[in-house]
């Protein structure tokens, strides 16, 4: 009798403890090790925020951005509608920007959208965009993003960023662009 309650009482605790992770009361990253310090983070690390690697432009051509890799960082996992993706930047990809513009939407919030090309022969998983937001005084309030799975070779991307949250928002720099 006394085993049956204690396998009872052990499925018990196991049930409450799927219960608990499934609806988000604790998380995932508490089971896993400590990944400790200086090292590369490895696959079965959970999704971490992380500055996106900054653009450069080897040759300027007027409306290309030569993205730049990650010299030799870790790795980012990116969000795709199946899951994260452990991505790399890609070195040398070029991608037109068409043209970028403010906007408002009928509830008076201000977003930003525009057109990107694929210029290179191949499709290019994964692209994001990032977008510095500024008051007046020419202060840092925050970032918008617009991001896109598999861009196909020579296709134009119309994208749109969430609505910008801030009241004293004036304006925006295109600040990175992190394509994999």
């Amino acid at each position: 009798m006394r085993r049956t309650n204690t396998w009872s009482a052990l499925a018990s605790i196991s049930i409450m403890g799927i219960v608990i992770l499934a609806s988000g009361c604790l998380s995932p990253e508490v089971l896993l090790p400590d990944q400790g310090h200086g090292g590369e983070t490895s696959p079965t690390a959970l999704p971490t925020e992380g500055p996106y690697p900054a653009v450069t432009r080897e040759e300027p051509v007027p409306g290309v951005v030569q993205v730049a890799a990650d010299a030799g960082g870790p790795a980012h996992y990116v969000a795709t509608p199946y899951g994260y993706v452990l991505a790399r930047p890609q070195k040398g990809l070029r991608l037109v920007v068409m043209d970028i513009r403010e906007e408002t939407d009928a509830s008076g919030q201000k977003f930003l959208s525009g057109r990107i090309k694929n210029e290179e022969q191949a499709r290019i998983s994964h692209v994001t965009l990032q977008f510095n937001l500024y008051n007046a005084n020419g202060n840092l309030l925050g970032n918008t993003y617009a991001s896109v799975n598999s861009l196909p070779p020579g296709k134009i991307w119309r994208f749109s960023t969430d609505p910008i949250p801030y009241r004293d928002y004036q304006y925006y720099e295109l600040a990175e662009i992190f394509a994999a």
